[in-house]
């Protein structure tokens, strides 16, 4: 086992491991603060779940904002200066966010902070795919989610120890573990903007941002982005909608859907590297067809359970669906991208997430509430077979198995 984790490790530059390290730490205060993040907004401004409802609603547009703008701007002025930009204002604002008493101040500090966040995604996306070759992409991505999973097990292990009779401990330690991932991330990490994407430098901001045009121009990236919305829309339910609905059908109780939870990350954790290490042998349309009817399968099926082992099978089939299709989807990207616009195709995709985010909940709950609930996952479950009909009939480029040049400064870490 261990030959193999250091044969691993040597397939991928040491730069990849240090922004792997980098993200890991600061996954780690993110997961030990926000799953906690609901429950102390009630207790201490008393507010109702509608309210946190609407607050979701803005921070998605907010989201959408903030992931435009890095998208764009990690084009112009380089991966590295944009990430790092989001990742110390997310830290600075989050410390405020835990010491105001104000609703309306909280409220503020909560949507910088999404945007902030937001902000730096597109440019750790895009870094990664300038890291990595073609061929070991799909690889990388699925180690990002592998790293996850861990840190959303640790995270709220954690926090359990530090709440006490005050959450503030969690803001403080969040913003530590960022700070600190920040100021290493500083000088281990490389900026990776590729030479060819030079020229991006010397556009206007109009100019940059008006690269998302020619971004909408690509109809066949755009076709399977909106068969990736479809997808995620079925799949956002899976942490939202889900447990409720087990709960009032099927008396699956929160301990119960506990365990699914686990059972989905555990299986990550243990075999998606080997999974995307399979999957990456085959045509990423095949694999994305596979991954998705995997999704249609699973999801369909919760709609015909009854018993709490037929909804474990379903979380299985579900979860080996997620592990197929989930990593492809930012290789996918990276493959679509022109060098000088990778931060704006990876914005494109993250936007479509937060919008899957918004409405595919949204929209189950009008369905959960009806007469007929089980047709929500009757219905998932179509789109889910439509998307994956769809991403078989596309022509997908194809991931090349030759290394790419490496990125300016990779090598001297």
């Amino acid at each position: 086992m261990l030959a193999s984790i250091k044969k691993t490790y040597q397939e991928f530059p040491k730069a990849f491991w240090n922004v792997i390290l980098g993200m890991f730490i600061d996954n780690i205060g993110g997961s030990l603060l926000f799953p906690f993040l609901t429950l102390y907004v009630t207790q201490k401004f008393g507010v109702s779940l509608i309210d946190i409802g609407w607050i979701q609603v803005v921070s998605t547009m907010v989201n959408v904002v903030g992931t435009s703008i890095g998208g764009a701007l990690a084009d112009r002025y380089g991966r590295k200066t944009i990430a790092l930009i989001g990742l110390f204002g997310s830290a600075l604002i989050t410390l405020p966010l835990g010491l105001t008493n104000r609703w309306e101040l909280f409220i503020l500090f909560r949507l910088l902070t999404s945007f902030m966040g937001n902000f730096a995604g597109p440019a750790f996306n895009a870094l990664m795919a300038d890291l990595l070759p073609s061929a070991k992409r799909s690889q990388g991505y699925a180690i990002l989610r592998i790293i996850g999973n861990l840190s959303a097990a640790i995270g709220p292990f954690l926090a359990g120890f530090l709440v006490g009779r005050s959450f503030l401990p969690l803001f403080i330690v969040d913003v530590v573990l960022s700070v600190a991932t920040g100021i290493f991330l500083l000088f281990k990490m490389p900026e990776t903007k590729p030479e060819e994407a030079s020229h991006a430098s010397q556009q206007s901001l109009k100019e940059t941002f008006g690269g998302y045009g020619a971004v909408l121009r690509d109809r066949l990236f755009v076709t399977l982005v909106f068969l990736i919305v479809l997808t995620m829309m079925v799949y956002m339910n899976y942490n939202t909608t889900l447990s409720v609905y087990l709960n009032r059908m099927h008396g699956i109780s929160a301990r119960q859907f506990g365990y699914l939870l686990t059972l989905n990350a555990v299986m990550v954790v243990v075999l998606q590297f080997s999974v995307s290490r399979l999957t990456a042998k085959y045509k990423l349309a095949h694999m994305m067809f596979l991954g998705t009817l995997l999704y249609a399968v699973g999801f369909g099926m919760i709609g015909l359970g009854s018993t709490f082992s037929f909804f474990v099978l379903a979380i299985v089939i579900v979860t080996v669906g997620e592990m197929i299709s989930a990593p492809l989807y930012q290789s996918m990207a990276a493959e679509f991208a022109p060098i000088d616009m990778r931060g704006r195709y990876m914005a494109f995709l993250n936007i479509s997430y937060s919008f899957s985010a918004a409405f595919g909940p949204l929209i189950a709950g009008y369905g959960l509430e009806s007469s007929h609930p089980q047709w929500v996952w009757f219905a998932g479950g179509l789109l889910c077979l439509i998307a994956a009909i769809g991403f078989l009939g596309t022509k997908m480029k194809t991931m090349q198995p030759e290394a790419s040049p490496a990125p300016k400064n990779a090598g001297s870490l």
